[in-house]
């Protein structure tokens, strides 16, 4: 794995991102608030991998959406190499994101399904490289469909004639054939089988190794997550409680949510497995129109007390943690 440069421009820098939607409850009631992404900063050098985790709802799938550029942003920056690309004019923004891409959940609903593969993968050329000849666009498309293992044989199928891996292997290579840096990976292995999970993952190493892209790679999965990240961030409604390099968080969790999301993952060993005591998640989640005050995650915290519910606590290094703890005792 790539350690963080520290140094230079990173490549994708949030700060203090919000998205707030407006949900109506009928003609007479006031549309309900509801913060699906709250004040969240973030930080990825090139080269590097960021995974999002969370539990369903945590707005971990907004934010992916938001750095694609598919969904706008309330409040906060999104600066790719740089530049603020939060609140630019659709044709700038265009412009600035076709370097961004973005790797879908459901493989087979992410691709035409009125086209030949090799018709889908080659799109994107069509639209930013038009100073490529069709020739040209054609044979890269059919270059990049052998590099995540489709055969030339294949190119002429339609989506269907295809099973979900290889749909998704379509897909990867239809985000990687132009000229992009970073690919928002939003849960892309969880509709596949486990043994085609690993394999998908181990494409999307390999390809960023070879193409020097970055990836933000969004999933509920943690042991998913833990096999492919540089950087970690724990998402609990709306908000990042745990942020730090994978070894920190998965090895040394901090946050009472990230050691119960640490502690459900199995263990190989069964005798191992058998004599630990996993920290448990109890109660559910609270509704994201109506959250607790001060910590979100108190109502289900074994450490919850009385400063809990009044101060929310920051997302900062503690006690010489190398990570960042949203969590007044850690």
């Amino acid at each position: 794995m790539h350690e963080p440069s520290g140094n230079g421009i990173p490549l994708l820098e949030i700060r203090d991102l919000s998205k707030t939607y407006f949900i109506g409850q009928g003609l007479f009631r006031e549309p309900v608030e509801l913060n699906a992404v709250s004040g969240v900063s973030l930080r990825l050098d090139k080269g590097q991998t960021l995974g999002i985790v969370g539990e369903s709802g945590c707005g971990k799938s907004t934010l992916s959406r938001m750095l694609a550029g598919t969904t706008g942003a309330t409040s906060g920056r999104i600066l790719l190499e740089g530049q603020d690309v939060t609140n630019l004019p659709e044709r700038q923004r265009n412009k600035a994101l076709q370097h961004v891409q973005m790797v879908f959940q459901s493989p087979y609903s992410s691709l035409n399904p009125r086209m030949r593969i090799a018709d889908i993968v080659r799109e994107p050329l069509d639209v930013h490289r038009r100073d490529l000849s069709a020739k040209e666009r054609g044979k890269r498309a059919l270059e990049m469909l052998e590099r995540v293992g489709i055969g030339k044989e294949m190119a002429q199928r339609m989506p269907h004639q295809l099973s979900g891996g290889q749909q998704q292997r379509v897909g990867i290579a239809r985000a990687l054939i132009s000229d992009v840096r970073l690919v928002i990976c939003d849960e892309p292995v969880s509709a596949l089988d486990v043994s085609v999970q690993a394999q998908v993952i181990n494409l999307l190493r390999e390809l960023q190794t070879s193409l020097q892209v970055s990836y933000v790679f969004v999933s509920h999965d943690l042991a998913v997550v833990a096999n492919i990240s540089d950087l970690i961030a724990v998402m609990y409604l709306g908000k990042v409680v745990e942020y730090g390099r994978a070894q920190d968080v998965l090895q040394s969790p901090r946050h009472p949510y990230t050691q119960a999301l640490v502690d459900s993952a199995n263990v190989p060993d069964p005798a191992l497995e058998k004599s630990r005591t996993p920290r448990i998640l109890k109660g559910e989640i609270p509704k994201p129109t109506d959250p607790p005050s001060g910590c979100r995650f108190r109502t289900r915290c074994w450490m919850a007390q009385e400063r809990c519910a009044i101060e929310q606590p920051e997302l900062k290094q503690r006690d010489g943690s190398p990570q960042s703890v949203a969590c007044h005792f850690v």
